[in-house]
């Protein structure tokens, strides 16, 4: 069996991904009416990171970014996508494909696939979309192909830069 080679990618979300484009405030307010419902909501977890995105932002980021890898990989190619909290909107329908699987914990199935998959690309994003959700705004990217795909990789992740992402 040959060899299987695994590239790495963590990028940063620097700041508002569209920028010149208006975007909605998709935050919604709290029903909170007493004095116990602030006190919980004062104790929940949040993160420290900004607000930089919101869920119609955070499709299209993955609609683009699902395109583009089955542009340069349109041969047996599984993207493995960490999707928490659906936003309650439709997906574009690149997230839909067959070759393509959204999955809240893709560890199970990163297992599994790395040995099969011609071209396995995963996409771990942890984009802060709303005020109690947990993330530092990174993405981490990683390709699991039969053979050494570093010109493809690189370009792949040049695509990233359209959307205000960079290194760490």
């Amino acid at each position: 069996m040959n060899k299987r080679h695994t590239q790495h990618h963590v990028a940063q979300l620097k700041g508002i991904p569209f920028t010149n484009t208006p975007s909605a405030a998709l935050a919604r307010c709290m029903p909170l009416s007493s004095e116990s419902d602030f006190e919980v909501f004062a104790r929940l977890p949040n993160s420290q990171a900004p607000i930089l995105i919101n869920f119609i932002e955070h499709y299209k980021i993955l609609d683009a970014l699902v395109l583009r890898a089955n542009e340069l990989w349109p041969d047996d190619l599984t993207i493995l996508i960490r999707l928490s909290m659906p936003g309650g909107l439709r997906l574009p329908k690149s997230l839909l494909e067959p070759n393509v699987l959204l999955m809240q914990d893709i560890t199970p199935e990163l297992d599994k696939l790395s040995r099969g998959a011609g071209h396995l690309l995963t996409i771990d994003d942890s984009f802060i979309r709303y005020q109690l959700e947990q993330g530092d705004n990174q993405i981490a990217i990683s390709l699991t192909s039969d053979n050494n795909d570093d010109d493809r990789f690189s370009q792949f992740i040049s695509a990233l830069a359209q959307f205000n992402i960079g290194e760490k």
